[in-house]
């Protein structure tokens, strides 16, 4: 794995990714409505509990049964967790989803500039390892100074800017890692 440029104090290491479950409902929807009351993108965008399809909010439970559907077809999600507090998510796509590349991280609102999403991406290796991507390609809009950073400590080379249909500048890395 690349090493890392932040030194990770003890609540760091005792960081972990889990897959969602029941026993996450409160602490999932306390975190939605944190985010939703903030305002703007809530990036990976499985987290989403807006149905564009029933057009509605659906229920965790419902909403399990989507991501469910998800892992089977083409990405896993994983809540980054300490103790009981989701901190933040990140989608692990089996296949490049172009621009979108391996991974959609995003930190709830109240948790960020504190390092947590360089931590997650780099707990993120061993599963895109199952899933043979080596390099990860992640990518991040041009103005996104925090997931830029997130990604360079990870040891990303920067490989090209793109952009999209609606003029949107992607950036676009490559991450080697050892495990």
């Amino acid at each position: 794995m690349p090493e890392v440029n932040m030194e990770w104090n003890e609540e760091m290491e005792n960081l972990r990714l889990e897959r969602p479950l029941l026993k996450h409902k409160k602490q999932y929807e306390e975190m939605m409505d944190e985010w939703e009351s903030f305002g703007g993108r809530i990036n990976p965008g499985a987290l989403r509990r807006y149905s564009n399809k029933q057009k509605k909010n659906v229920t965790y439970e419902e909403w399990l049964e989507w991501i469910e559907e998800d892992r089977e077809m083409c990405q896993a999600l994983y809540f980054l967790v300490n103790d009981n507090n989701i901190l933040g998510a990140i989608s692990v796509r089996y296949k490049c989803a172009g621009v979108d590349g391996h991974v959609g991280a995003g930190i709830r609102p109240s948790e960020r500039r504190k390092g947590y999403a360089t931590k997650m991406l780099s707990l993120a290796f061993p599963f895109l390892k199952e899933f043979g991507h080596n390099p990860v390609v992640v990518s991040c809009d041009r103005g996104n100074i925090a997931s830029e950073k997130m990604i360079l400590k990870n040891g990303g080379k920067f490989i090209e800017e793109v952009v999209e249909e609606d003029g949107n500048i992607v950036k676009v890395f490559h991450i080697f890692y050892k495990l």
